[in-house]
């Protein structure tokens, strides 16, 4: 059981071992945290990455606070066969592993699928990579901002920087995997209920791109035939060194434009600010229209459709731009959600932290932290009704090496010849105390 999670939520009495970087695996690993779970979070001497970079205490970065809270911390050296032995004895009493180590190096350890599967029967073994494991970029590194242009992702979001694609800021990639992965782990924790067996639960970073992409990645044949030729055209005008602006316009002329969604789903200027629509099918485009006193011929005229779909779109939105314009923010709040037309004025996440909807619903917690005291971030995302999750405190590096290497069978004397010898680390009694 996490030390600081209530001990009522629906991962209660599971045990995790977490041998994770970056993103994905810990916030996999963070949301059964939430849930109850006790997550023993093995990080090596000098600690995870996310403790070092942007540090606001000692030994903790802003990044690790909002990844790693309701975990035990327990400090291995890896690279050391007694390391690799203590770990090896964390996983077999473990109902899950999480691993995102690089290819082959969990082999190397003797921890990896292959090797544990026979021996540990009901283990549930997750990991996550780049690109998966098979394939010609089976084993390449894969990060967030390699894995959205990699993907397409770059392109359909349509960001563009001095002639260069633009990845979102935000790792949108590492969190779907992080997902993906946290609910693959579910299901098969519901799979060895019922069966009694754990199995293996993979995923990758370029499967959460793809998912991400969803609405743009199915082809119908019959209906798709622009998008060969445009990858034809793709090949021939990056053999001719064409500006990465050329090759987005291209896309959007090809594309079917659909029912002009792109106009009806967007964000315009007021008087005062900025309103977001979301008006994708029909009946609400002719709702919003009738709310803005706005004209859309493709709507009002039956059969009615334009020459050039590309062009015509362009310029509704700007006719739409000029109609906005003319009133403020909360004036076509107004208008429009009477009308039953999806929309929201338009916000940044600083002030997220006291906006009444985000405060009602409970979706910004907060931490006691023994160094920076209280710490607020985006709480458990899902609410359950009997078996509420619940937000700890991230752990100090190394302040449950000691119990963590109890519970795996070692005894004292064992662990004080680890920590002496530089294998493991933990909390110093000073540092316990504060």
């Amino acid at each position: 059981m996490s030390p600081d999670a209530s001990g009522g939520g629906p991962f209660a009495g599971l045990r995790v071992v977490e041998v994770g970087r970056f993103i994905a695996v810990p916030f996999a690993a963070q949301l059964l945290a939430d849930g109850g779970a006790d997550v023993i979070k093995v990080e090596p001497l000098e600690g995870d990455e996310s403790r070092l970079n942007t540090p606001v205490a000692p030994g903790e970065g802003r990044q690790f606070l909002n990844k790693n809270r309701g975990k035990r911390s327990i400090a291995l050296r890896l690279g050391h066969p007694a390391a690799q032995a203590a770990l090896g004895r964390l996983v077999a009493g473990a109902d899950v592993a999480l691993f995102n180590l690089r290819p082959g190096q969990a082999e190397e350890y003797g921890l990896g699928w292959e090797q544990l599967r026979d021996r540990y029967p009901r283990l549930i073994y997750a990991d996550i990579s780049g690109f998966g494991l098979a394939g010609p970029d089976a084993g390449v590194p894969g990060m967030d901002h390699i894995v959205q242009p990699r993907s397409g992702m770059a392109a359909a979001l349509g960001g563009v920087h001095e002639g260069m694609p633009v990845s979102s800021t935000l790792p949108l990639v590492d969190y779907f995997g992080a997902l993906l992965l946290a609910w693959g782990i579910s299901t098969a924790l519901y799979t060895r209920a019922t069966t009694g067996r754990g199995q293996l639960v993979r995923t990758s970073l370029l499967a959460a791109a793809l998912v991400a992409q969803n609405n743009y990645l199915t082809d119908i044949v019959s209906l798709d035939s622009w998008r060969p030729e445009f990858v034809r055209w793709l090949a021939a005008a990056r053999a001719d060194g064409a500006p990465y602006e050329e090759q987005l316009a291209r896309r959007l002329r090809r594309r079917p434009s659909g029912t002009g969604a792109h106009v009806y789903a967007r964000c315009y200027r007021t008087a005062d600010g900025f309103i977001a629509i979301q008006a994708g099918t029909v009946p609400l485009q002719k709702r919003t229209i009738a709310a803005l006193g706005a004209d859309d011929p493709r709507l009002t005229i039956p059969g009615w459709q334009p020459e050039e779909p590309h062009v015509y779109f362009e310029e509704q939105a700007a006719r739409l731009q000029a109609t906005f314009f003319a009133g403020t923010t909360a004036e076509w709040l107004a208008r429009l959600r009477a009308a039953g037309v999806p929309c929201a004025d338009v916000r940044f996440p600083e002030e997220m932290y006291d906006d009444p909807q985000v405060l009602a619903n409970g979706l910004i917690t907060t931490m006691e932290h023994p160094t920076l005291g209280p710490v607020r971030v985006v709480g458990p995302p899902v609410q359950f009704s009997h078996t509420p999750l619940a937000a700890g405190r991230p752990p100090r590096l190394g302040e449950h090496t000691r119990a963590a290497l109890r519970g795996a069978g070692y005894d004292d004397p064992a662990i004080d010849a680890l920590v002496a010898a530089g294998i493991a680390g933990e909390l110093s009694l000073e540092e316990a105390r504060r």
